[in-house]
This record gives structure tokens, sequence and C-alpha cells, in this order.
């Protein structure tokens, strides 16, 4: 079950940025050339300052869906898009997912894109996926959203302080907050309307040339928005009323299916992962007891080559019902006619590790790993077994190989935090965390974690120099953003240090 102040506070957020997601306007391909004079009105730094901000909130709700494998599968599809689009203009982009049963994604400002877990699952080949992050990359590429602000300049004001007003009462009262939110915005819906219809062809077109240039078949856009439109209408008496004035109409999708259909055919192969992250996306939702049904309700045959991501997914689920025995069979039945794969070598280290047998986890962590060194849950799974077994200065030296690498990765800083602490560096450990809440945006938490750490009595002149010149960083950024009156001006600055 997902957490209601989330839907409320996204629906907040989204009417805010009027991304439209994937049900917005109608279609067409021939566009005027807009320009980009919206950046004298909300420049990137503000669009980046934005979605840090959102962000922020977004990583501490539990809806979060922060699943290594399934996000940097979901990254590898957005990267392959990004790698032959012409017009992203420096622009950084992060995918994430949401643990949301609905068919949905959005374009948040600063280059995020979220999916839900249910369009994970909706769709059937990775065409269909790639289409949805092509069209919501065009969003972000085409500044969407500072268009829409600009347009909008003399009503914003009003505007950005009742949705405030809005996305604060979600927390306490999300019903109280979508009438705010409705209210808010009843008297720029139709204004905003034919602008966010101009939007969605523009993301459409874009969305296909990126589909064509990486290999995809654009055909999975025509496909899968047929579906959306099926779910709104399904969902029609429950769905948002902002929604139910951008349909995604049948001639937008005859504009698609127009643009595609003179395209030669070619037959486009699924990567040897998207039908198993599908099935571990669905082992990994619901509880575990729900999982389990979803695997148990089928007939499945391990000779058919169909069916083996989901004897991998039953695996999983296996595994997170705590019935080992069983997770380790069946995962190794699948691999005994699988091609070698990194998410079987995560799943069966994982196993071992559960099963109390710590050398034996790490062994085929570290064996794993020298064919996929770079596969964020195999050194997670690697660090964290070294640390159970008090191993904490080997896992220290991977975690600091590993941060010359990936330096943005808050993850190994917390995973830092716990080795320093279990070798009673108190100073280093509470940096480390602080490290770590700076890389997810929360500066008042690194704040506190630093102060802490310099009131420790364990470290040495030049780790408390350090300490201190990091609190004046965050101390000055802090008053700068005071002053502006703007907490979300606060972009990250310091993840790179």
């Amino acid at each position: 079950m997902c957490n209601p102040s989330y839907h409320s506070k996204m629906r907040s957020i989204l009417v805010f940025i009027v991304t439209c997601c994937l049900v917005g306007g109608s279609a067409a391909y021939d566009l005027p050339d807009l320009g980009d004079s919206s950046s004298t009105v909300f420049s990137s730094q503000d669009e980046k300052a934005l979605g840090h901000e959102i962000m922020l909130d977004i990583r501490s709700d539990r809806v979060y869906f922060d699943d290594p494998e399934s996000v940097d599968f979901l990254n590898s599809v957005g990267n392959r898009l990004l790698a032959v689009s012409d017009d992203l203009g420096g622009q950084q982009f992060e995918f994430f997912l949401i643990q949301d049963s609905s068919l949905n994604a959005f374009a948040l400002p600063g280059g995020y894109i979220g999916v839900h877990t249910g369009l994970m699952l909706a769709a059937e080949n990775e065409s269909e996926l790639a289409s949805v992050l092509a069209h919501e990359i065009s969003h972000v590429t085409q500044h969407h959203i500072a268009r829409m602000i600009e347009a909008q300049s003399k009503n914003m004001p009003l505007s950005i302080a009742a949705m405030a007003a809005a996305i604060l009462a979600a927390r306490s009262n999300p019903d109280a907050s979508i009438g705010a939110v409705m209210g808010a915005q009843a008297g720029m819906v139709q204004a905003q309307l034919d602008f966010t219809r101009e939007n969605e062809r523009e993301a459409d077109r874009l969305g296909i040339q990126r589909l064509l240039k990486s290999g995809y078949d654009p055909r999975g856009m025509a496909s899968f928005f047929g579906k959306l439109q099926r779910y709104g209408r399904f969902y029609e008496g429950t769905s948002p009323a902002y929604l139910k004035t951008h349909p995604l109409t049948t001639e937008r999708l005859a504009e698609i299916q127009d643009k595609i259909q003179n395209l030669p055919y070619r037959q486009v192969q699924d990567g040897p992962d998207f039908q198993l992250i599908r099935a571990r996306i669905a082992a990994l939702t619901g509880t575990p007891r729900e999982a389990l049904r979803y695997f148990d309700g089928r007939t499945l045959d391990i000779k058919r080559l169909e069916d083996r991501p989901m004897f991998y997914g039953k695996a999983v689920a296996l595994w997170r019902a705590g019935k080992l025995d069983d997770a380790a069979s069946t995962l190794a039945a699948v691999k005994a006619v699988s091609q070698p794969n990194a998410l079987f070598d995560s799943l069966a280290a994982l196993i071992v590790h559960d099963e109390g047998h710590l050398d034996e986890a790490i062994n085929m962590y570290h064996t794993a790993l020298r064919h996929y060194p770079d596969q964020r849950a195999l050194n997670y799974g690697y660090i964290q077994t070294l640390l159970d077994a008090h191993r904490d200065q080997e896992a220290l030296d991977v975690i600091n190989n590993r941060l010359m690498l990936s330096r943005g990765d808050y993850h190994l800083y917390d995973l830092q935090a716990r080795a320093y602490a279990h070798l009673d560096k108190q100073l280093l450990s509470h940096q480390a965390l602080a490290e770590s809440y700076l890389r997810q945006g929360n500066l008042t938490a690194a704040l506190d974690q630093l102060q802490i750490a310099v009131k420790s009595d364990d470290g040495d002149f030049y780790q408390n120099s350090s300490v201190e010149a990091r609190i004046r960083e965050i101390k000055k950024e802090l008053n700068a953003q005071n002053k502006k009156g703007d907490r979300s001006k606060l972009s990250g600055s310091f993840t790179e240090h």
C-alpha cells in the first residue's frame, strides 16, 4: 500500500509544474519555433533548484523505490536515449522509481524523471518503456515547465503562494490539500490547456526521434499510449480533476501513428534484463505474501524461455518471504538454463548471506565483482557482508575505492559511516553521514551531523579542521538562502566535494 500523503504531495507538485505526465493534450508535429525566452524568467539554475527540492521530499517518502538493480536498469534505458540526443545543453538527468501500481510517469524540473512501478509492469517490451522516457526527456530538454511559468508570469506570485500552502497542508490533511490545489489552479486551467497541448505535441515529436536514433522501436510509443488511454477511461471516475482537462485524445494517438506508419519495420529485441527486472519489481512490491501469490498463481515451465524471468522473480519473492531453501533451489534452476547475469549472482550471494554463511557470501560477491565490477547491488552487498562479518577495515577499503569513482553515491557514505562507527571513529562516522545527507540535498541534517562530529574527541587536527571548514560552507549557503527566502536555492552544490 502507498502512503496517502505521497499522492497528495505529488498532485500538488505536478499541478504546479504542469508536466501533464503522459495524459495531456492533443498532437501535431509541425511546431513553431518557441525559442527559449523562458530562461529570462525561470533559469536553468532555478529549474535545478526546484527539482532538487522536490526530490528531497520524494526520497524521504517510503514509496521511493530505491532498489539498485531496478533503478540502474531504468537509468540504462534513459541513458541510451540521452546518448543520441543533441538537445541536452549540458542538462543532467536522473531516472527514479516510485512504488505505485498506477500507470504513470512524470518529468520534474532539473532533469528528474520518475516512473511508477505499475508502469514498468505494464510495459510489454523495452521499446514501450523507452517511449515513455523519450517523451519525458523531451519535456525537460524543451524547458516546458519554464515556458509555462513565463506564460503565466502575471499570475504566478499568487499561484506559488497557494501551491506552497497546499503542499504543506498535504502533510497533515491530504484531502484538504487537494481542495486547496484545485482552488488555486481553477483560474489558470483553461489558459494553460492550449499551451500544454503544444508541449505534448513537441514531446511526442522529439520522443519519436530519440527512439529512432537509439535503436528502439517507435511503435512502442503508439502501443503504450494506447494502453494509457484505456487506463484513463477505466479510472476516469477517480482520476484527479486536472487530468480530465488534459485527455490523451484519439487525435493525438492518430497523429503519433501517422508519424511512424511509413517507417520501415525492424524487429527490436529486448535487452537481457528487461523481463528479469519486471519480474523483480513484481516480487518486491506489495507484501511478501502478495508477491508469492502473484507467482504461485501462474503456470510456469522452466523449459519455456519466456517463463524463465518469472522463475527469477519467484526466487526473489521466496527470498523476501524468508523461504531461503526454496529461493536457492528456484534460482539454481533458472541459472542452469540461462546466460550468466549479475542479477542472479547478487541474489545468490544474498541468500547465502541470510543463511548465515558470511565468508561464503563474501567469496561469492568477490568472484561476481570480477565479472561485474560496477554493479551497484553487488558492491553494496559485498560491503554489507564485510561489515556483518566484522571485517570493517576491508569494507572501508572497498568503500573508499568506490568513492573514487562514484562520489555522488550517498549509499556509499551511509556504509562508510557504519564502518567508521564499528571502528569507533565517531568524528569520521558523523562526517560520513553528513556527506550522505548532502548528496540527498538535506543540508540541515548534514549540518547537525557535522556539529556532532566536531564535538567528538577522537579526531586529529586535520580532521577537525576539515569538519569546521565544511560547517562554514554550509552555514554560508544557508545564510544566503535565508536572505533570498527560498530554501530551494540550495541545489546540492556540495556533492562534488
